[in-house]
């Protein structure tokens, strides 16, 4: 009989260490899931249209932001003087063409782009906005566009889907996992549409725009890439949102899972460090602030170093004194001159 309850009082005990184990997992993974779900939703949400932008074209835009969003960041108001005051009137572009097209494999999304053709005979570059409220409304995009076509570069600006006057798919970006396939939409419609040839199209990325990048590998007809202030390395972007919005950098695994459960594609499957691998004799010229406090100088530092290991070529502008693609405003005579040259020197020529 004491045999008998011995094992009973066992058997119970396990029991409830089973049970309390059981309930400690489910209480994690809830929490796991809650977190992931709290960091991804802010982090990835899609805010649409152009806001106080829309009204931007390339033949009349301006500078004008409400910046709010400068506040919170060093030196917010150099920052800020460094675009309030710029002169965008030797910018704007007399004409433009408004065109539709549809990323590469899925002719159900219709895309939104501005085409700026200064020379029939010059290449041509593609450019790819940041995020979140964006687009090729954008005041650094226009003023890119505006460089490109001072420099006798032609070019095409556009909205990714869920952006500007692109069309609305999803509540979710998906940080490049899908959005690569939108330029290389862009890049087909030059060629089918314009008669670019492979090597006469080049791109340029800003901030997390640089998803992108993953279309340079994918497409060896794009012959050069630039970027600005780009996000390359998904794994230190996500542990530098997590230190933005205030959580522990312990939790960018359930971001990362959660993140790719909302947006429909694990945001890790492809990285735009696949482009350092596949540039081949590409040139790809990285210009970034050493003290930008929203992405971290690292990126451009580990794709130049990823770019060197492969023998690849390329060039790098490391800005002092500036902050998140502050150079193109602070630094314009600079920054136009080595965004004109590089695309002059890397591409082909009809």
């Amino acid at each position: 009989m004491t045999n008998v309850l011995e094992r009973w009082k066992s058997s119970s005990k396990n029991t409830k260490i089973s049970a309390i184990a059981i309930v400690g997992v489910m209480i994690f993974s809830v929490g796991y899931v809650g977190i992931g779900y709290v960091v991804a939703s802010q982090a990835l949400a899609v805010n649409p249209g152009c806001g106080m932008w829309s009204e931007n074209t390339p033949s009349d835009w301006d500078v004008d932001d409400d910046w709010e969003s400068f506040e919170p960041w060093p030196d917010a108001e150099e920052r800020v003087e460094i675009r309030r005051d710029f002169d965008a009137s030797p910018y704007q572009m007399s004409s433009y063409e408004e065109i539709t097209f549809s990323p590469r494999g899925n002719s159900g999304i219709t895309l939104s782009g501005w085409y700026v053709e200064v020379d029939p005979d010059a290449p041509v570059v593609i450019q790819t906005h940041g995020m979140p409220m964006n687009g090729k409304c954008k005041p650094e995009m226009l003023l890119m566009q505006g460089y490109l076509a001072e420099g006798g570069i032609n070019s095409l600006s556009f909205d990714l889907r869920n952006y500007g006057e692109s069309e609305v798919v999803g509540d979710y970006i998906a940080v490049g996992q899908k959005e690569y396939k939108d330029l290389l939409g862009a890049y087909d419609w030059l060629i089918s549409e314009k008669g670019y040839e492979a090597g006469e199209v080049g791109m340029t990325a800003i901030s997390a725009g640089g998803g992108a990048a993953i279309a340079f590998a994918e497409e060896p007809g794009i012959g050069a890439m630039w970027l600005d202030s780009a996000v390359l390395d998904f794994p230190l972007v996500v542990k530098n949102e997590l230190a933005r919005l205030g959580f522990p950098t312990v939790f960018a695994g359930p971001a990362t899972t959660v993140g790719g459960w909302l947006a429909g594609v694990s945001l890790d499957a492809r990285s735009p460090m696949e482009a350092a691998d596949d540039a081949g004799e590409r040139a790809v010229f990285l210009t970034h602030a050493i003290d930008d406090p929203r992405v971290s100088v690292v990126h451009s530092e580990r794709f130049e170093a990823r770019m060197i290991e492969n023998g690849g070529d390329v060039t790098t502008w490391y800005v002092e004194d500036r902050g998140h693609v502050d150079a193109i405003w602070g630094e314009s005579d600079e920054y136009k001159s080595n965004l004109i040259s590089f695309f002059t020197e890397s591409l082909n020529t009809s």
